[in-house]
């Protein structure tokens, strides 16, 4: 008689289903499934009581990214900065466009990375510069 099989491996776990027929095998392997996942998490080491954790690495953009791509994508393009605009206005346009509130503080650094590049131009005292086109 035949015989059909599936086996899964994830590190050094293994499993493996076998059926008369490759229907039942497919049919089984749902529940192979949850067996791996299920004995994956409960031979993962567990952290000792009192140990410190390492925090999850970040997920998405940073708000700096999110400005920078606001501004670049439809501020500059739609003439904004034709006249000088302080963070503040930068921001509340980024909030009025998109809806996100941004960190004024990361508004600001992302207007200074255009800055730097030579994107955009900026008049005034340090901590209240007005930025403009070139």
């Amino acid at each position: 008689m035949r015989t059909f099989a599936v086996s899964v491996r994830r590190g050094e776990l293994e499993v493996r289903v076998e059926g008369g027929s490759a229907e039942e095998v497919i049919s089984a392997l749902p529940e192979l499934r949850r067996i791996l996942e299920a004995a994956t998490a409960e031979l993962r080491p567990q952290p000792s009581p009192g140990a410190p954790t390492v925090p999850s690495k970040r997920r998405g953009k940073s708000e700096a990214v999110l400005a920078l791509e606001i501004i670049e994508t439809q501020l500059i393009p739609s003439g904004f900065f034709s006249s000088p605009r302080s963070t503040k206005e930068v921001r509340e346009e980024i909030q009025r466009l998109s809806g996100l509130k941004l960190q004024s503080r990361k508004v600001s650094q992302a207007l200074g990375v255009l800055y730097e590049k030579g994107v955009l131009r900026r008049t005034g005292p340090r901590g209240d510069y007005r930025y403009f086109s070139v």
